[in-house]
């Protein structure tokens, strides 16, 4: 393990009850990986004068009373878990982003759902996910929470042979161990990825393009089967043009969905601000995103 791994596990606190789920969601991470968990509230940058500093010190006060709320939920489960507690001064996102520096894990919350609503109510998730330098779990509503409640459900995880898709195939198959769980592994391709738009009728062969698929799909797993012989990992290449679609209707019965930070080629091209923002706005379960720069524990 490196040492990023044994960082805190961070989570954004605001008093929503999704922050409080995402809140359970991290003590489950921190406990089983005997971390911290550091509750964090961004403070509005105020400077510190006159009605301001009032201003100011109820946002403090407020805080350290979500603080507490937030900790008599997660110590009726883990009351030995080690709690830090932390207000600094920024934007809710950028003080996330900050955090995921030394953080083995970030955890938000977030209202995030169709429409403009949710993606307004989405862009913080967002921005963390697609700037934090450590692995973020986005946590919406539902039955979205303890991953306790989802023991055994699989762990889906979007392939498409990139480094960055290899960090997450990591990422899921360490959270499947923990979860006793198999692994769902999707590689979803369409014939405009493969071929651009001069693709011409003779030039496609569906059967080619499909063992293309099943054979990236299978090298981009096999090793981590190798090396974890206890996990079953299913492999699913889906021939679509929407992978949030694909992934999220595959992950009906999951328990979380773990993608890479960006991707090339059949997997849409991953790029956040597009196919995770889909994802944490529409996907079932809580979404993992698996930043480049995280080295997957081996």
């Amino acid at each position: 393990m490196n040492d990023r791994y044994h960082g805190p596990v961070v989570v954004g606190v605001d008093g929503t009850e999704e922050a409080k789920r995402a809140a359970v969601y991290g003590a489950w991470e921190a406990h089983r990986r005997r971390l911290p968990l550091r509750l964090v509230f961004a403070a509005p940058p105020l400077p510190p004068l006159g009605a301001l500093a009032v201003i100011s010190d109820n946002d403090h006060r407020w805080a350290f009373d979500q603080f507490d709320e937030v900790e008599k939920l997660v110590r009726a489960t883990y009351p030995e878990l080690d709690i830090e507690r932390a207000v600094p001064t920024g934007s809710p996102a950028g003080v996330l982003v900050g955090e995921s520096d030394r953080a083995g894990l970030v955890v938000i919350g977030t209202q995030a759902t169709g429409g403009i609503v949710g993606h307004l109510s989405g862009s913080v998730a967002a921005q963390v996910a697609s700037h934090a330098r450590a692995p973020v779990v986005v946590v919406r509503g539902g039955r979205q929470g303890d991953p306790e409640m989802f023991r055994g459900w699989p762990v889906v995880v979007g392939v498409d042979g990139s480094p960055e898709s290899e960090r997450a195939v990591g990422f899921a198959v360490e959270q499947a161990i923990a979860r006793g769980a198999d692994v769902h592994a999707v590689y979803v391709w369409n014939i405009i990825d493969v071929h651009d738009l001069g693709i011409s009728a003779e030039d496609y062969v569906r059967a080619d393009e499909e063992a293309k698929a099943e054979r990236l799909l299978t090298e981009a797993t096999s090793g981590w089967a190798d090396r974890y012989p206890e996990v079953t990992i299913v492999r699913h290449a889906e021939n679509r043009l929407d992978p949030i679609g694909a992934l999220s209707q595959i992950a009906e019965d999951a328990g979380l969905i773990v993608v890479g930070s960006r991707g090339h080629g059949g997997f849409l091209g991953l790029r956040l601000g597009s196919t995770v923002d889909g994802l944490i706005r529409y996907a079932p379960v809580p979404v993992a995103v698996v930043r480049g720069s995280y080295d997957t524990p081996r």
